[in-house]
């Protein structure tokens, strides 16, 4: 063959190739299923809406159908309903998640990394940007989106959206609160089209804490919150979060960050920075695409954790968003006259430096509110792959200047002493601080620090470490951050919870330590497991409970609910107080003791010592809760 024939045979396989990619791509692409031949129709559309199992099933099928999605169990909702969370991203960065997660950690928790290793993990590592979705179930919105975001993310064929997946990995949490949205969509969908049409589920949209599962991400009552806490805390470490949520009808159609005053003192000022970029370029990609009444610095605060951007302690970037409601799945419209705006940053319905392209009034939509969605995601995905390198830098960067911190500056320690009026709290109190990601130790010898006896076997937190912010905020007493309007002039009100100190919510005692101290330091011994004050059961018959331990109650109504015989001691016995609770173990089967036990994390004290006539007998009470129609905030 000649060399002008073999050109020839090497430029036609070569179209052959390409050709035949091209074909491959687009059926690949042709295999993933758009959301309205899924559903029977387009999410958004007048009157409808998902259930949970209906948007996790198409999502599955997604993942069966395209490289680009991987669904995870991240844990299960309070009513045993799967949580999940979905990672999306260029096909391989999917099938390299679990070093991209180790490089996560890394960046995020280790301040010795040299140069070389830091720039190495930098250029491999990509941004990873967490969602969670309709926390709040009457805020429909975000997670009835979800399913366009990701269609469109698996199968554009725009250049800058591949190539912010080639450096960015989205995590979506489908919905923060599963059984929530089925319930509200149920109680849509049975009065949909009739005068009750989009009227509010009355009774609470959670089991325990209605809308307040955004305060609970500081305590983790609940298994929702748990398992998201998880992601930021010791699991996944994202970069940068967005909690994306609804509001009321008649003002701003959407919120963006930056908040409004006041704000955290503990927050490094870099986050706060790295927060006004996303949100500057939110309000210009939303306000570029026709998406008038968006706002900023407008209503919310960002003073108090609790919320589920209590991550922001934790060096991660996050912040919420906030879209104008609809009634549900049913179109409103409003008047231009009934527009107005109430709260701090903004006084007027007007054209204002944070409010620049006020909306007009109208018909306001379901669809309208999924089209801010996905023109907002897109944004913070655009925004994070721009600035990858910087953002992973800035990761590792707040991770070594918060433990320098925790090195020169007081306070330098918080001391728990193990001598507490209840120690099965303490015991709480540091089994939370370690699912929050907090390193947490014991002192294994005597130490005196500027007027405090550190003894052995006392809790010690160091604030030398990455969650330094976190550490500080719910170990301190809160001194509320006073900004005023004006100087000397009216006080800007707090948006929300003013206390969320630990040790005072948990009756435990506490002492911040000012003096840095190399001796302690190397006396202290990491606690790994879970953390508990047990010991092995004793010979004695009588097991004691003290009445100061709240899990004692615990103990003892399980105990008689059991059918286990409780007393309780009607004098000091033997160092006993009175109103201890007192179980004989020759009276039960030894499988049910132990059994017993298992529900402690203290042990109770065992003694030979004590008559029956010094004991009067424990009757469980009858207890009854009242719940209203109304959704009332103090009952959740």
């Amino acid at each position: 063959m000649g060399e002008r024939e073999m050109k020839k045979t090497n430029v036609l396989c070569l179209v052959l190739l390409t050709v035949l990619f091209l074909f491959s791509e687009s059926a690949l692409l042709g295999q993933v299923t758009a959301p309205d031949k899924f559903f029977g129709f387009t999410p958004g559309d007048d009157k409808q809406l998902l259930t949970y199992e209906e948007l996790i099933s198409y999502l599955k099928k997604l993942e069966s159908e395209s490289p680009m999605i991987k669904l995870a169990p991240i844990g299960e909702s309070t009513l045993g309903k799967p949580m999940y969370i979905a990672f999306i991203s260029d096909k391989d960065n999917i099938s390299n998640l679990n070093e991209l997660k180790t490089i996560n950690r890394e960046l995020a928790k280790n301040p010795k990394l040299s140069e070389q290793r830091r720039a190495e993990l930098i250029k491999k590592g990509r941004v990873f940007f967490t969602a969670t979705l309709s926390m709040h179930s009457t805020e429909v919105g975000p997670s009835q989106a979800a399913p366009l975001i990701v269609y469109k993310l698996l199968t554009t064929n725009d250049p800058d959206i591949k190539q912010y997946l080639k450096n960015v990995v989205y995590m979506m949490v489908p919905c923060h609160n599963p059984d929530g949205m089925d319930m509200v969509v149920a109680h849509y969908k049975k009065y949909k089209n009739t005068k009750y049409d989009g009227c509010s589920m009355p009774g609470l949209y959670h089991k325990y804490v209605g809308h307040d599962d955004n305060r609970d991400f500081v305590t983790l009552s609940q298994k929702e919150s748990q398992a998201i806490s998880h992601i930021f805390s010791t699991e996944w470490f994202p970069q940068v979060m967005v909690e994306k949520h609804q509001m009321g009808s008649t003002g701003a159609r959407y919120f963006v960050p930056p908040n409004h005053d006041p704000i955290a003192e503990n927050i490094d000022a870099g986050l706060w920075n790295w927060m006004e970029i996303f949100g500057a370029n939110m309000i210009k990609d939303m306000t570029a695409a026709g998406l008038a009444g968006v706002s900023y610095n407008y209503i919310f605060d960002n003073y108090w954790p609790g919320s589920t951007e209590t991550c922001l302690w934790k060096n991660v970037i996050s912040f919420l968003t906030e879209a104008a409601s609809a009634h549900l799945a049913s179109p409103i419209y409003i008047e231009p006259n009934e527009l107005g705006v109430g709260g701090k940053g903004l006084s007027e319905y007007k054209k204002s430096v944070n409010f620049p392209m006020p909306w007009k009034g109208g018909w306001w939509r379901l669809s309208d509110i999924i089209s801010y969605e996905i023109t907002s995601t897109l944004s913070i995905l655009k925004t994070a792959s721009i600035h990858k390198q910087a953002i992973l830098k800035f990761k590792n960067d707040i991770c070594k200047s918060e433990v320098k911190k925790g090195e020169t500056q007081a306070p330098f320690y918080y001391v728990f002493p193990a001598k507490q009026h209840d120690k099965s709290e303490l015991v709480n109190l540091v089994n939370l601080l370690m699912e929050h990601g907090v390193n947490v130790y014991t002192a294994s010898e005597k130490i005196y620090l500027n007027g405090i006896f550190v003894s052995k076997g006392d809790v010690v937190v160091p604030l030398a470490q990455p969650f330094r912010a976190f550490i500080k905020e719910v170990l301190e007493s809160q001194t509320f951050p006073v900004r005023h309007y004006t100087p000397g002039g009216e006080m800007i009100h707090p948006y929300d919870i003013t206390s969320w100190s630990l040790p005072l919510h948990f009756g435990v005692k506490s002492y911040e330590v000012d003096e840095f101290s190399d001796k302690l330091n190397s006396s202290l011994i990491k606690i790994k497991n879970g953390f508990n004050y047990l010991r092995d059961s004793n010979v004695n018959n009588y097991a004691i409970f003290s009445s100061t331990n709240n899990e004692s109650y615990k103990a003892v109504f399980t105990a008689i609910e059991k059918g286990i015989k409780v007393r309780r001691l009607l004098k000091d016995i033997d160092g006993y107080k009175s109103g201890s609770f007192v179980i004989k173990k020759s009276s039960i089967s030894s499988s049910l003791w132990q059994k017993l036990l298992g529900e402690l994390s203290v042990s109770p004290d065992y003694s030979d010592k004590i008559d029956d006539k010094d004991m009067q007998d424990v009757v469980l009470p009858k207890i009854g809760l009242v719940e209203t129609f109304f959704h009332d905030m103090d009952a959740g």
